[in-house]
């Protein structure tokens, strides 16, 4: 197995699996972990609605999870490094997008105390974006979580 960090594949799987999926681009090169694909009562009993794809990444200990439904898809791990994904992919989404890449929101979670949500904007080419709501732990939190929610939109130029 490949030597990647939970936090690299995660920002990976965000640029390479989701965004550039989205502008019907192909990958960039191989992912360096291979997926395992969960059957639907496997996704069902991650609490996963049915229709999706759901792909786990065995990376030692704590697995990371791949969701794709449409142009909705949802990357989550926790543990591990879930503490630097975050200014990770922040950094990444300004490199690839300068000028087109906005952090609308970095808040308290509303329904979970020990995390923070923070969403962006991304113009993709003209007439697509995506939105990107992430979802991390606050610093010095005992369990380090990561999640990122990406969709996919036409839009009216």
């Amino acid at each position: 197995m490949a030597k990647i960090r939970h936090s690299e594949l995660a920002v990976m799987l965000v640029m390479d699996g989701s965004l550039r999926v989205l502008k019907g681009e192909q990958l960039k090169g191989q992912v360096p972990v291979k997926p395992e694909v969960l059957s639907d009562r496997e996704a069902q009993d991650l609490g996963l609605p049915p229709g999706g794809t759901v792909l786990c990444y065995p990376l030692g200990e704590t697995p990371l999870f791949f969701d794709m439904a449409g142009s909705r898809m949802v990357i989550w791990y926790s543990g591990a490094d879930a503490d630097r994904a975050t200014p990770l992919l922040d950094a990444e989404l300004k490199r690839a997008y300068p000028g087109g890449v906005k952090q609308v929101i970095d808040t308290e979670h509303p329904q979970e105390s020990d995390l923070r949500i923070r969403a962006y904007d991304v113009k993709l080419s003209d007439g697509l974006m995506a939105t990107i709501e992430v979802s991390y732990t606050k610093p010095g939190a005992d369990k380090p979580k990561f999640s990122a929610l990406i969709v996919g939109m036409a839009i009216k130029n």
